[in-house]
């Protein structure tokens, strides 16, 4: 029976899409935190469970995210938050077709001269669809027996009620359409009727939308370039480039560059500070970094690097300054790139060191680890170089100390035990201080060395 008192082809396009606008807007915020933040679990209200809010998106509205595939794969967004653009009026033409099925009935206006045939067509289309509805089904239930017996199978059921719950309606459907056609019993006459031009009118209109969201994308998500960082105009972020170079000018390739909020400090600091190697150019690009002012530097005590003999280079942070306190500030704005003058690091001396590494009867391990820790980057895990039988020699800036010990890895069957040098041997590498020889004694009697294969 038709009401003439709601249209249930404009009410729910407007309940739906309302809700569906509440949900994007809800999972663009999570998303824009979560990146901001480095994160990929749940944060917390009221952002718990972030991927759920996306999922309830979905599961609301499946059929008409499938309908947007084809659309989202021509696009091929660089800028995800644009799919919303897509997702959105295919909600609402999803939600406006159900509302004039409901007006209107399940069939139409169209009278089938053919209705045997296309009872059968409407009769595969809904095995079709409960079949695809079990793949589902006994795939979800698979994959968490197999993975995720021991966790809560709430992500999973949300992740796929959704298409399965659409795809039993749609199959409903779909045999009551086929069981009409064959009793005879036609729908009453709908009052929508179609018009060519109506439908041209619609095809260009999705035309035109489509090209302004690819346009829209090129526009805030421009091809990458080594010479140029990257702004974010959509989330307001800015960015940083520029090079870094030794005292003649020579680029400097894989150096960490260190952008240091200035108005943090502890593990704060640590964790909101954004790194970047180099290139071969020497050449940094500092993306997706929110407005305020930092510090920058190259080979930063708060990184995880650390001077070596294959870059032996020394701290410097911008402009041209060997610590914080006389560093000059980078002030980045709102999706404002920031272009900065070349970064000139001081290449430190380096000293070679002869290694020795016994057991304690005198004999030499046919192969074992010495691990030298820069005792000012206590982020950094120290070098390993490998010394065959017992002795070797290994290169080191000047000007730091180090903690020193030596491990091999003996082969006790079907486990490995390690053994190492204790306790720690701190020494000092500078003029007059470097010892020219270091003896590690590992403890224990010989063992076979495991060997890797």
């Amino acid at each position: 029976m038709k009401h003439v008192w709601i249209r249930f082809r404009l009410v729910m396009p407007l309940v739906f899409g309302f809700l569906a606008v509440v949900l994007m807007g809800w999972d663009y915020e999570n998303n824009r935190v979560v990146g901001l933040m480095g994160m990929a679990w749940d944060i917390g209200p009221p952002f718990w469970p972030y991927q759920a809010i996306y999922l309830l998106l979905f599961t609301i509205n499946a059929p008409a995210f499938g309908l947007s595939i084809p659309i989202l794969k021509l696009l091929n967004l660089q800028t995800l938050s644009l799919q919303y653009g897509v997702w959105f009026p295919s909600i609402l033409g999803w939600w406006w077709w159900i509302g004039t099925r409901i007006d209107f009935g399940v069939l139409g206006r169209r009278h089938y001269r053919h209705a045997k045939l296309f009872a059968g067509l409407f009769t595969t289309a809904s095995l079709g669809l409960l079949y695809v509805a079990a793949q589902a089904t006994f795939g979800e239930l698979h994959w968490w027996m197999e993975y995720g017996r021991y966790s809560s199978p709430f992500l999973v059921l949300l992740r796929t009620v959704g298409p399965v719950l659409w795809c039993l309606v749609l199959a409903g459907g779909c045999l009551i359409a086929a069981k009409r056609l064959v009793q005879g019993r036609i729908a009453p006459p709908s009052e929508n009727r179609r018009k060519y031009r109506v439908f041209v009118f619609g095809a260009t209109l999705v035309g035109l939308y489509v090209f302004a969201i690819h346009r829209w994308d090129k526009a805030l998500s421009p091809p990458f370039d080594n010479n140029e960082c990257a702004v974010d105009r959509l989330y307001g972020l800015g960015c940083i480039h520029g090079t870094v170079v030794d005292e003649g000018g020579k680029p400097i390739s894989h150096i960490e560059v260190d952008l240091i909020p200035i108005h943090k400090s502890g593990d704060a600091r640590w964790y909101e500070t954004q790194s970047e190697w180099t290139d071969e150019q020497g050449k940094y690009n500092l993306n997706g970094l929110e407005a305020g002012e930092y510090f920058l530097g190259a080979n930063a005590f708060t990184s995880s690097g650390a001077p070596d003999a294959e870059r032996p280079f020394a701290t410097a942070y911008y402009p041209a300054a060997e610590n914080e306190s006389g560093a000059v500030s980078v002030r980045v704005a709102r999706s404002f790139p920031v272009h900065l003058s070349p970064i000139r690091l001081r290449r430190l001396e380096v000293v070679t060191i002869t290694i020795n590494v016994l057991w304690p009867d005198g004999t030499r391990p046919e192969r074992s680890n010495v691990y030298f820790k820069n005792i000012l980057y206590p982020r950094h895990g120290g070098t390993a170089p490998q010394i065959e039988n017992g002795i070797g020699k290994f290169t080191l800036p000047k000007g730091f100390e180090y903690d020193a010990v030596a491990s091999v890895e003996c082969n006790a069957g079907k486990v490995i035990e390690s053994r190492e040098s204790r306790p720690d041997q701190r020494i000092k590498v500078a003029d007059g201080f470097t010892p020219a020889e270091m003896i590690f004694v590992i403890p224990g009697p010989p063992c076979a060395i495991w060997a890797s294969h």
